[in-house]
């Protein structure tokens, strides 16, 4: 048996199908097919029962998954363990995260990493939150920070924050300056919003259908700053996580732009997950780099967290 072999008879288990597997191993499906094809004729036994809906592990074929679980987070851990004997606190981190977290939270984690640790490599990725998921789960990124992902099994999620989203407006509207606006005020306001395919944005719409309040977006986009950019220009307003206009209000709740943040009762939160693989060792330098996550997620909740959360 081969690593590789296995590796193709792990995945498929795991996504149900040979067409879904294709996808995270990035092989063609005859050439998987015959992969699994040499497994069952070297161990002598069929390990799928083959459905037009999928396939599913015969007996034999779940005996050998348990197995092969294991036999792969032994050939991780050897690798990472002759890495770590010649590099130390040195080597890639494979990171995955969203632009609102990417821009606002991510770069003084990375700075005091440089700082501290002039070896590591980190390499970020920005997609949307699913497709960061995916890429941790073929194994193309050590970790990823997202904001309320969807639950996975075989991930671990650990909240690194909690943040408020809060109503943001311009200079020229009626709201700027208010500490408090009431959800009434809201309905037949002009809003830029999130896209609804986004986590954020999903909140946001649920969060305002449970208001009563129904919007029509002029504005609808998956990228934050384009939303402040069109608040700061008056086009509407627009519920943002803290993190994204915390620049231009502060820590002290000043307005020190063109926005202003105000506050809807009940509140509206999200929060931020470091996301990776259960029962998954990681290299010096992706602990080190969770290390500083949460050490950087304390000083962010000291000054941006909403109290009694």
């Amino acid at each position: 048996m081969e690593i590789h072999q296995l590796r193709c008879f792990q995945v498929v288990v795991e996504e149900g199908g040979f067409k879904r597997a294709t996808t995270r191993l990035h092989i063609t499906q005859p050439a998987l097919s015959y992969q699994v094809k040499q497994l069952e004729q070297e161990l002598g036994t069929s390990l799928f029962h083959r459905r037009p809906g999928g396939v599913s592990p015969t007996e034999a074929g779940r005996v050998l998954f348990l197995r092969v679980q294991e036999v792969m987070e032994a050939v991780r851990k050897a690798e990472r363990a002759v890495q770590e004997l010649s590099e130390g606190v040195a080597g890639e981190i494979r990171i995955g995260t969203v632009n609102s977290i990417g821009i606002y939270f991510l770069p003084p984690v990375l700075w005091t990493m440089r700082a501290k640790y002039p070896d590591t490599r980190p390499k970020v990725l920005y997609r949307d939150s699913n497709d960061i998921l995916e890429a941790l789960l073929a194994n193309e990124l050590d970790l990823a920070i997202v904001a309320d992902p969807r639950p996975d099994r075989r991930l671990q999620q650990d909240v690194l924050i909690t943040e408020k989203v809060s109503l943001v407006c311009g200079r020229s509207h009626p709201f700027f300056g208010r500490v408090t606006v009431r959800p009434v005020e809201l309905k037949g306001s002009q809003f830029v919003a999130l896209s609804a395919e986004t986590p954020t944005g999903a909140l946001i719409r649920k969060y305002l259908a449970k208001l009563g309040v129904s919007v029509d977006p002029v504005v609808t986009t998956d990228n934050v700053e384009t939303v402040k950019k069109m608040v700061e220009v008056d086009l509407g307003v627009a519920f943002l996580p803290d993190m994204v206009t915390s620049p231009d209000i502060g820590c002290d709740g000043e307005q020190h732009g063109h926005l202003s943040r105000s506050e809807v009762d009940p509140p509206l939160t999200r929060k931020i997950h470091l996301v990776t693989w259960k029962n998954l060792g990681t290299s010096r330098a992706v602990s080190a780099f969770i290390d500083e996550l949460h050490s950087h997620a304390c000083q962010w909740r000291a000054c941006t967290e909403p109290e009694g959360i």
